[in-house]
């Protein structure tokens, strides 16, 4: 009964507002099928990531998911099937004027028949979704999640909410960041929608997310953003991000010259310091006698996107390196020792009333075939993404916040759908393999999903998902089979 007071006062308070209509884009368009929908519908608009919001609107939303044999669901932040049972329930309310969003979308969940994890000896791969959590997962818990609150002058500002983050060009995967890990508590500094001069627009943003890890350290994830977009036929989009995982170790003073507490401050800056490590070796969070060796797990990538809107077409890659360099020679010498990358491209077609896509995407996070011992300290059968144990392995209660298929691993998948205003299907085949050179018997992942999205009237739509996933060596043991098989239900009621 409190939850629904609170609603009603939060309801009571938005309708008071009377400010104008403004443009922005919603959170929830991180969980990247939302986005892959918005395309669909209105491909240029999609591609100029400018989404219309009136000034107020409520939405009510369902999910029910019935679930066997393991865990399941990629990139949905809090929806995630853990059991044979998931339920969430959610009321999302926005509002937006000329300097103000507001964006929040309280939440309660329930799972059961929970699933056993994996042991933790398996250092990185005990985090793979399929496995369960590496954390307790409540049967019942609430919250807020994909949930901001706003404020700039001409799209620049400040931010602060419980967000999940979708840093890439790709619709099922992400190198640097994405929706897998549930909302994170958020503070971001820069511009909510690109600003334009020209043929040119820009944006850039500073995000910190301070959380603790499984053991009880502070840690933070801070990252820099930034983007330019040349229209033109076809419209050129580059993007760069670079990204740190720091922490207030115990060890830090002892290791470094570093004194005191490490602050989200501390964290927050480090996205603005020198690239190279030669550059580096005077500050004090470096480690003395190294060429500017830190404690930190950094993560550079960029992607460059080429979108045609008069053919409907639109083609990506990004790059990315999790070792940090001692100066431009390393670079040049050394570039793809710790090469990540993904490459996709998406079609759609107009064919009387109807409208078909067909879309590619292969991820890579596996070591290079050229990163020999002979000239690198490293080992070439190791993991590089999302290897340290001291941040948890990239994950935050238990889910990857990067590529959700993890370290040493490689993600296909081929997407084919249809519709038109009134409905949305579509068909995916996905094969995915897990820890491919770091363990013995990798896994393998074979899934097929089938969506279909319908919008009832104007105010209520409804969906069902079937998905059948086949996996080899389930848990790296040779030969071992696990299948899942799941139904999953949505229902949203919107007031706009």
């Amino acid at each position: 009964m409190s939850i629904f007071i609170q609603y009603c006062l939060l309801l009571f308070t938005f309708l008071s507002f009377l400010f104008c209509q403004t443009h922005h884009i919603p959170n929830s368009f991180s969980l990247p099928m939302n986005a892959l929908f918005s395309e669909f519908h209105d491909f240029n608009s999609a591609n100029n990531k400018i989404i219309s919001a009136s000034r107020f609107n409520v939405r009510y939303n369902y999910h029910g998911i019935l679930n066997n044999g393991h865990s399941n669901i990629d990139n949905y932040a809090e929806l995630y099937a853990p059991g044979t049972y998931s339920r969430l329930v959610s009321t999302r309310f926005s509002y937006a004027n000329s300097w103000l969003i507001i964006e929040l979308e309280p939440y309660q969940r329930f799972n059961s028949g929970l699933f056993s994890t994996l042991d933790a000896s398996l250092g990185t791969y005990q985090f793979n979704n399929n496995h369960g959590v590496g954390m307790k997962t409540n049967q019942i818990d609430m919250g807020f999640r994909q949930s901001q609150v706003i404020l700039h002058f001409n799209g620049i500002g400040i931010g602060y909410g419980r967000l999940s983050h979708w840093w890439g060009p790709g619709f099922h995967s992400s190198l640097a960041l994405s929706s897998n890990a549930p909302s994170q508590k958020t503070y971001t500094l820069g511009t909510f929608k690109d600003l334009r001069i020209g043929k040119f627009s820009f944006g850039t943003q500073i995000i910190t997310m301070p959380y603790k890890s499984s053991s009880g350290t502070q840690l933070y994830f801070s990252g820099l953003k930034a983007r330019m977009v040349f229209h033109s036929n076809p419209i050129i989009t580059v993007q760069l991000h670079r990204t740190y995982l720091s922490g207030d170790f115990s060890n830090l003073s002892s290791k470094t010259n570093f004194k005191g507490s490490w602050t989200m401050e501390d964290a927050t800056k480090l996205v603005i310091e020198p690239l190279f490590g030669q550059s580096k070796r005077n500050l004090d969070y470096t480690i003395p006698g190294t060429p500017g060796f830190d404690p930190w797990d950094e993560l550079l990538s960029g992607f460059i996107e080429l979108s045609f809107p008069r053919e409907d077409l639109n083609v990506y890659l990004e790059i990315g390196s999790d070792d940090s360099r001692g100066n431009f020679t390393d670079l040049l010498s050394h570039w793809d020792h710790t090469l990540g990358f993904l490459i996709g491209g998406k079609k759609y077609y107009l064919i009387g009333d109807y409208k078909y896509f067909l879309g590619v995407e292969y991820l890579s996070t596996k070591i290079s075939n050229t990163y020999n011992p002979k000239f690198y300290r490293g080992d070439p059968n190791g993991s590089i993404y999302y290897a340290y144990e001291a941040y948890d392995y990239f994950t935050y209660k238990g889910r990857r916040m990067g590529a959700h298929s993890g370290s040493s691993s490689d993600d296909l998948i081929f997407i084919l759908g249809t519709g038109n205003p009134k409905f949305i299907s579509y068909l995916s085949y996905n094969k995915e393999r897990h820890g491919i050179k770091s363990m013995i018997y990798p896994e393998l992942k074979t899934e097929l999903n089938f969506t279909y999205h319908r919008k009832i009237t104007k105010h209520h739509s409804a969906f069902i998902t079937l998905e059948y996933e086949h996996i080899r060596n389930f848990g790296f043991v040779k030969n071992k089979i696990s299948e899942s098989t799941f139904l999953w239900f949505g229902y949203s009621f919107s007031l706009r």
